[in-house]
Parts: structure tokens; sequence; C-alpha cells
């Protein structure tokens, strides 16, 4: 029987046997959190810093950030933009600080910022990354006022590995020994890392696991 793992949307990039899956060997344990901030209607300007030093021997991150914005809301127009990229993936491994840069909300009335974080190490329990979102004060200054700052998964994340080359596009994905590596537990989101192109790598929202093969 081949191992595999079924993810609930097809995969966004082909991947290859040099690519890797984290999750963490619990039921209610996850190593990748994708979170929605939305920025007050004042917000000219914002960014990300993830905060790398809160925990400084912990282990490897992976970032992004997406922003969505409304610019024009009449009776019969309704402008959405879904394709910002604010940051790519990028690695933070503490206790490096990152920060995205100015996000420019001038134009936009509503702004949601979405924030992937996912554990791409297997470091034993590691106490968190801290994100803080914070919005401009002053009009082409950097002066910054905190909006909101939390911490990031927390844990030890289990490492598996690609076992056969996969299209874009399929679900069932071949993994050496799934349940060995925690993705027999389901119903979470676990970190699909390319480790030769970054940009490839992407989330998947686990559905299903073949359990161990002979």
């Amino acid at each position: 029987m081949a191992d595999t793992i079924t993810v609930l949307d097809g995969i966004q990039h082909q991947k290859e046997t040099t690519s890797d899956v984290y999750t963490i060997d619990s039921a209610t344990g996850e190593a990748v959190k994708t979170y929605r901030i939305n920025l007050p209607v004042s917000a000219s300007g914002a960014r990300v810093i993830f905060n790398g030093a809160y925990d400084p021997d912990g282990g490897r991150y992976h970032v992004r950030v997406k922003a969505t914005k409304t610019t024009t809301l009449a009776s019969d127009t309704i402008t959405k933009t879904e394709n910002t990229q604010v940051l790519e993936w990028t690695t933070v491994t503490p206790p490096a600080v990152l920060e995205t840069g100015a996000i420019d909300c001038t134009a936009a009335f509503d702004v949601d910022l979405h924030i992937d974080v996912a554990m791409s190490s297997v470091t034993a329990n590691t106490t968190g990354i801290e994100i803080i979102v914070q919005y401009r004060k002053e009009a082409a200054l950097d002066e910054w006022t905190d909006f909101y700052r939390w911490v990031g998964p927390t844990g030890t994340a289990v490492k598996s590995d690609f076992a056969a080359q996969e299209a874009v596009g399929q679900t069932e994905l071949s993994v050496t020994n799934p349940a060995t590596g925690g993705l027999d537990n389901l119903g979470k989101f676990i970190f699909l890392e390319d480790t030769v192109t970054i940009a490839k790598c992407e989330i998947a929202f686990l559905v299903a696991q073949s359990g161990d093969g002979a």
C-alpha cells in the first residue's frame, strides 16, 4: 500500500522529493496558523514585525503576508483587491527580527492583513514567534503604534518527506510513513516546504492519510 496523505484543495506548485511536510504530532496542536487582522479606517500605512527574539532559542519559521483591500463602495460598485503580496514566503530563524516594510493603505477604506506563520524545523518545545501589527501615526515618518500583538504557533514540529514528485492540482500526495510523522492527526493545516524555491511553499488542509505502509 502506498503511503499517502490527502489535502482539501489541489496543490498550487509541483512538489519534488526534496520537499518536506511539517505538522505537530498532536490531536490539537498545529504547526501552521493563518491570521486575519482588519486595520482601522484611520490607518494610512501599516507594517508587520515578526519578532524571533521572543524565543531566541526557538525553531525556524516561514512567514508570509498578503493584503485584501476595498477601495470603492457605491450603490452599484464594490472594488476589492485580493492579490496584494506584502511579503512572499520568508524564513525567520530566532533571534532574528523581520519587518515587512510599510503597507500603503491610503486609497483603501477597508484593509485585511492575512498573516501566515508556519513552523519549519523540528526544534523541541518552541514557545513561539511574536507577531506585531502596527500602523503609522504620522505621515511619511517611521513612527508607529502597536495595533495588535500575539504569539504564533508553539510546540515541537515533526517533518515528513515527499516520496514522489506531485503535479500541480494533486490532492493525494505521496509521503513516507505519514502516521509516524504525525499526519494521522487530521483536520488541521500543514506546511509543505519547497526546499529549492521558497515562493513555492504552501499551506494545505489535511483531510485523510493512508497509514504507514508495510
